[in-house]
C-alpha cells in the first residue's frame, strides 16, 4: 500500500512555474509614466541594439541578473502636441530586468514605441518580461491612442 503511495505522489502533477502577466496598454503605460516624478518622452522609431548583451533567459542560464544595462541607440520622432513630428536620435540604455528565470528582450531593429525616462542628457528605457515601456511591433491604433492622451483626449487606465 506504502508502495502505491509513493507511486501516486511521484506521478502527481507538479506545480508548474509561469510568468502571469497583465496584458500591455498603451493607455496604462502612459498614465504610468505621466504619474511618475521621472520625466519620460514618447518615440516611434527604431531600436538598434547588440543582442549579444541582453540576458538570457533561464532556459540557458540557470540564475539571470535581475537587470541588465544594455547600450542602444534610438531613432525615429519623438511625441507632441501635433503628434510624432519632432526628431529623436539618441543614444539611450536599456535597462532589461528579469522577473526569476523570464527576462525582457526586445529585437535590434525593432519598430518601437517606447516611453523613454530622461535625466539630464540621458536617457533609458525599461523593458521586463511582461512588456515594460517599450511596445512592438507597433500598431497605429497605438500610435493613435498615445497622441489622445498625450493631447488630454480619452485615456483610460485599463
Amino acid at each position: 500500500m506504502r508502495f502505491v503511495a509513493l507511486m501516486l505522489a511521484l506521478c502527481a502533477p507538479l506545480p508548474a512555474l509561469a510568468l502571469s502577466c497583465v496584458a500591455p496598454s498603451v493607455e496604462r503605460t502612459f498614465h504610468e509614466v505621466n504619474e511618475a516624478k521621472d520625466e519620460y518622452v514618447v518615440v516611434h522609431g527604431r531600436l538598434t541594439l547588440d543582442q549579444r548583451k541582453l540576458p538570457s533567459d533561464g532556459s540557458t542560464q540557470s540564475n539571470p541578473p535581475k537587470m541588465t544595462l544594455v547600450p542602444a541607440t534610438l531613432s525615429g520622432t519623438s511625441l507632441s502636441a501635433s503628434g510624432f513630428h519632432t526628431p529623436f536620435d539618441k543614444d539611450i540604455m536599456l535597462e532589461v530586468a528579469c522577473f526569476g528565470p523570464w527576462c525582457g528582450s526586445v529585437a535590434n531593429g525593432a519598430d518601437v514605441l517606447a516611453f523613454v525616462r530622461r535625466d539630464g542628457g540621458q536617457y533609458a528605457l525599461g523593458i521586463n518580461p511582461c512588456g515594460g515601456h517599450v511596445f512592438t511591433p507597433v500598431q497605429p491604433a497605438q500610435l493613435k491612442q498615445v497622441r489622445q492622451c498625450f493631447t488630454g483626449g480619452a485615456c483610460k487606465k485599463k
